[in-house]
């Protein structure tokens, strides 16, 4: 019975020791080479970093350890590259990518690649270290830069050819390590997507002694034809407000063109306002112009205002227009219904709260690059204005 009981305790008390180890786990680890494409050649490498800190107010605290992933030359990640979206483009972890789709958005400049030539990184874990760094503050953080459970899509162009792949980054527990899964690989043909890579900036050519100038971009020039819809979250709610989408349409005498504007998604709605001839038209908020609740409600009572909505009718607004094989046309994008001045203002949930808010119609002619851009939002009942 005695000899039960010892076993017991040293069990119990190896397994808490052993718990104790795997609270923090030492750091920085050693370099890791990952290959996610599965052409036998390292794509991704997982490694660290030191940054010393000296800091008068903060006594005791040296500095911070980073973990994170590098990628290795020849290897670029798919970015939205658009005005209404720009960030990392993610998929679903289950789906394989479909590369007619990724061309297209390619081939339409909604999507870009980072530069190949050089590493692009993802900063995932931090660690404090110093004298003055308790036991109880001791350990791996995540800094937000990307979490668990976002899949991106990699290319890999080397001498063996070029491969994508949907990869995932994820920190197990106890932090201090990071796992990168591998969710889908195939072969492409090599120079697939290089026309998405990024436009390099261009300065304008101006007079050496003239230093008011700053450097220009180019525009994006977009190809004629209608590329696939773009959806919106225009309050970080992770829920698509509305839709940049496209269609073709044809005049009295046939002439086509490609027509591309917004719609609102199911749960959220346009401000409308009765404009010259008693048309309805998208009511513009202005700069300096403010929307009360008072205002709002004697608009609506007086149908003065009106709100416009997907769940009853497809809604469409145009914003840009290509014509199609007209002889003697412009080959350029050019605006639908002339300038657009001012803010849309727009109604939607978020979390379950009403909210109304303003955005911005971004518009280039002739490229022909547009979206939108959300510029403030209130609770339903509130004051709005552009800011």
């Amino acid at each position: 019975m005695i000899g039960r009981v010892l076993l017991l305790f040293f069990c119990f008390a190896a397994m808490r020791a052993a718990a104790q180890a795997d609270r923090i786990i030492p750091g920085p680890p050693p370099d890791e080479y990952v290959d996610v494409t599965g052409d036998g050649r390292a794509d991704l490498l997982i490694t660290s970093r030191t940054i010393h800190i000296s800091d008068p107010q903060q006594p005791g605290y040296l500095g911070m350890y980073k973990l994170g992933v590098r990628t290795l030359s020849g290897n670029a990640v798919l970015m939205w590259n658009t005005p209404s979206n720009l960030r990392w483009y993610t998929q679903a972890d289950s789906t394989q990518p479909d590369t007619a789709e990724l061309a297209a958005r390619i081939h339409f400049k909604q999507l870009s690649w980072t530069d190949e030539d050089h590493p692009t990184e993802f900063w995932l874990l931090e660690r404090p270290f110093g004298p003055a760094i308790t036991k109880d503050q001791d350990g791996w953080y995540g800094t937000g830069d990307h979490h668990d459970g976002h899949t991106m899509v990699l290319r890999s162009a080397n001498d063996l050819g070029t491969s994508i792949a949907a990869l995932a980054f994820e920190l197990p527990f106890p932090y201090g390590r990071i796992q990168i899964k591998a969710k889908h690989a195939m072969r492409v043909p090599n120079g697939y997507g290089e026309q998405g890579d990024p436009v390099p900036v261009r300065s304008k050519v101006v007079d050496e002694y003239d230093f008011g100038h700053e450097p220009s971009e180019p525009q994006v020039m977009i190809s004629p034809g209608l590329p696939p819809d773009e959806r919106v979250n225009l309050n970080s709610d992770e829920v698509d407000d509305l839709v940049i989408t496209g269609h073709d349409e044809f005049d009295q005498e046939s002439n086509a063109s490609y027509v591309r504007g917004i719609s609102p998604l199911p749960g959220t709605w346009f401000l409308m306002t009765i404009e010259r001839w008693g048309v309805p038209g998208l009511f513009r908020l202005r700069e300096g112009e403010v929307l009360t609740p008072e205002r709002l409600a004697a608009g609506l009572r007086s149908n003065l205002f009106s709100w416009a909505d997907a769940d009853t009718a497809r809604v469409f607004f145009p914003v840009l227009r290509h014509p199609v094989g007209l002889p003697g046309s412009s080959p350029d994008w050019r605006r639908a219904d002339g300038p657009f001045d001012g803010a849309l203002v727009y109604r939607t949930r978020e979390y379950d709260r009403p909210i109304i808010g303003t955005l911005e119609i971004i518009a280039e002619t002739p490229g022909g690059q547009f979206g939108v851009r959300p510029q403030t939002w209130v609770e339903e009942g509130q004051v709005l204005e552009v800011r």
